[in-house]
């Protein structure tokens, strides 16, 4: 009974490696044309060529300069040059939820898991992988949306 449920932690473990950065992979936009989808006060973060960070909500984007509303500073808007853009990122809260969930699915299968080997290692009377499969989604919900929270969805890099 052992050797079964480590073989099939083992095959869990590896269908995550294989198939878990196919799911997380993006591609990245280099069309300056797809700014002009945006609505105006879409949160975004810019970084420049010389690796200045600006937070601020979208006002316009024309064929060579992309105008926001900086967020310190209020009634104050910013030009910024096509040219000195290095990567446009847009804040969602339907991206953190994604990462939250994926993040939370894999912890919860891994924690489940882990109860589990540990119950049939120790012959335990107990179902000890339902509390650890619940600590793994907590744990792999809250490492998803930090992560995705902290980055934002890139819709545009320089080339």
């Amino acid at each position: 009974m052992l050797l079964q449920t480590l073989n099939r932690f083992l095959l869990l473990s590896l269908w995550l490696v294989l198939f878990t950065p196919t799911i997380f992979a993006q591609s990245i936009p280099y069309d300056w044309d797809a700014l002009q989808k945006l609505k105006p006060g879409t949160k975004l973060t810019i970084k420049t060529k010389t690796r200045q960070k600006l937070n601020g909500k979208f006002k316009a984007v024309t064929a060579d300069v992309l105008t926001v509303a900086d967020s310190k500073v209020a009634d104050k808007e910013v030009e910024i040059k096509r040219a000195e853009i290095a990567e446009i990122r847009r804040k969602s809260g339907k991206l953190v939820a994604t990462y939250a969930a994926v993040f939370g699915g894999l912890g919860f299968a891994g924690g489940y898991g882990f109860g589990y080997f540990l119950a049939e290692a120790h012959h335990s009377r107990y179902h000890v992988e339902y509390g650890t499969a619940l600590m793994g989604a907590s744990i792999g919900a809250a490492l998803g949306g930090a992560f995705a929270g902290s980055r934002g969805e890139v819709i545009y890099k320089s080339p």
